[in-house]
């Protein structure tokens, strides 16, 4: 299996990955308005998004709007998945949706929230 180098304090560490993460966008007919992060398919994750109620998923503003509006909001890959840590894929989403300001995205900082949150470790 190939091996990922991140960078933890001041050393490397090799990680195996398994995934392939992308960052992904939605573009009502003009305008770039929301960034996010996935290793589901593009259908899946449109699906999860639109679908959040019959799933049990938590309201958003995005995810309201996305079913009473939006129904021509388009769904694309910013950067295609690729073999790559959660942690780096969040920390570059950030990056682009500080650069972008979308307005549905309400944190501009995915990977901090997934450190605060227990769901990565800080490296």
């Amino acid at each position: 299996m190939p091996q990922l180098i991140v960078v933890v304090g001041n050393r490397l560490e090799y990680k195996m990955y398994k995934d392939m993460f992308g960052i992904y966008g939605c573009w009502n007919a003009s305008d770039l308005i929301y960034i996010g992060s996935s290793k589901l398919k593009l259908e899946w994750l449109e699906n999860n998004h639109r679908g959040w109620k019959e799933k049990n998923y938590s309201w958003t503003r995005f995810r309201g709007d996305l079913a009473d509006i939006g129904q021509d909001w388009l769904f694309k890959w910013i950067q295609q998945p690729r073999p790559v840590s959660r942690e780096q894929i969040e920390i570059e989403e950030g990056a682009l949706i500080r650069y972008a300001v979308p307005v549905y995205n309400k944190d501009m900082f995915p990977y901090e929230h997934s450190v605060r949150e227990g769901r990565v470790r800080q490296v």
